[in-house]
This record gives C-alpha cells, sequence and structure tokens, in this order.
C-alpha cells in the first residue's frame, strides 16, 4: 500500500468515527432533551400525572344523605362503604316546612367518611359531575405503543398517545365481593387491571403534560 493509499485510509476511517460519534450525540440530545416527541418523554409524561392522580370512581357528594325510608337501593353504595370501613352512618331528623298542615320532617341517614375513607375520598376532579371521588389504584404505564407527529392545536403543540399500563396498590377493599356488586362503576374500573389506552399531550415550556393538567 502506497503513503497515499495509506493516507486515504485514515481519512476514511476518520470520516466514519466522526459520523459515529455526531449520530451518538444527536441520539443522545434526543434522550436528554424534555421537549423532544419520542416514547421515552411522554412515558415520563404519563406517568408523571398517574402519580398524582390514582384511579378513581364517582360516588356523588359526601356527606351523603338519603331518607331513612328511601329505596335500599338509594343506600346500597354507601352501606357497602360503611360495612368496608370507609363510611359511618348517622341518624338524624330533617325538619321540614309543613305543606297544607302536613308534616314534611323524615328521618335521614347521613353517611360521611371515617379517618380511613378520608384517606381515598376526594372532591372530585371531574367538573362535570362533581361530587367526591373514590380513589382505589395506581396506574403504572409500561409502555407507549404508538404516537402521532405532534402538530398545533389550538395554539398548542399535541401529539395523540397510545400506551399499555396496569394496576398496582390496589386497595384491599376494591376486590371486596359486596363493594363490587353494590358500586358497578368501580367493579368495571378495578376489573381492568391491565389494558391499553390513549392521551392527549401537550408540549409546554417545561416538557411533556397530559392534557388536563393544562385545565386545573
Amino acid at each position: 500500500m502506497t503513503d497515499l493509499q495509506v493516507t486515504q485510509h485514515r481519512a476514511a476511517r476518520i470520516k466514519i468515527a466522526l459520523a459515529a460519534i455526531s449520530g451518538l450525540s444527536l441520539t443522545l440530545m434526543g434522550c436528554s432533551d424534555p421537549k423532544a416527541a419520542s416514547k421515552a418523554n411522554f412515558r415520563t409524561a404519563l406517568q408523571g400525572w398517574f402519580d398524582a392522580h390514582p384511579e378513581c370512581v364517582n360516588i356523588g357528594q359526601m356527606p351523603a344523605t338519603v331518607r331513612a325510608d328511601g329505596s335500599p337501593a338509594d343506600r346500597r353504595g354507601y352501606e357497602a362503604l360503611t360495612a368496608a370501613g370507609l363510611l359511618s352512618v348517622q341518624k338524624r331528623r330533617e325538619n321540614r316546612p309543613p305543606v297544607i298542615g302536613q308534616d314534611m320532617s323524615y328521618d335521614a341517614l347521613v353517611y360521611q367518611p371515617t379517618d380511613a375513607g378520608a384517606k381515598v375520598i376526594r372532591k372530585s376532579d371531574n367538573t362535570l359531575l362533581g361530587g367526591s371521588d373514590l380513589c382505589f389504584a395506581r396506574r403504572v404505564v409500561g409502555e407507549v405503543t404508538s404516537f402521532t407527529e405532534p402538530a398545533d392545536v389550538m395554539g398548542v403543540r399535541v401529539s395523540q398517545v397510545r400506551y399499555t399500563y396496569r394496576l398496582e396498590d390496589m386497595e384491599p377493599w376494591a376486590g371486596d365481593t359486596a363493594v363490587r356488586a353494590a358500586l358497578p362503576s368501580l367493579a368495571k374500573a378495578a376489573g381492568t387491571e391491565q389494558g391499553e389506552d390513549k392521551a392527549a399531550l401537550v408540549l409546554t415550556s417545561e416538557g411533556w403534560q397530559h392534557e388536563r393538567s393544562l385545565s386545573r
């Protein structure tokens, strides 16, 4: 091999090395940039949201007041949660102004969270339903399976993300047969211990965030 060939061979190897270093640098930059559209960043954003917002079902207003002589169906869910130690119940007289000389007062049952219940019952995040939420588990993201190319929607950058998940840290009472029978919404939500879902993630100055975080 001539000196010229040796020089050319070395130059070619240097170019290949520089190209590899450049590619690695770009990859590392993409991994460390929280604003990059990547599965890793989307998974981090989703998990951050779920860690702060457990899985819950709506149980209406708390404390809850129902007629003592009303339909058993009106208090079935409350009775199940009372048996589970999450609610306490007290009987009291509800006084109402008489109508046409008729006494409108009645005996009422008032259900309110116990100390144990106060740890899992909180004001609902759902502005439409209102009331209170009963929280029973934590959603853990498995993997981001796909996402759309980020696009501008009403002035913000949005990507639609699909992901797998599983439920962890399930509350013991969430698996109770009587509780599930009395609260069908809980039975359905807690019965899906793993699955696939989708969410819209929005790009902010601090990186990607769940769309629901912007409405708070």
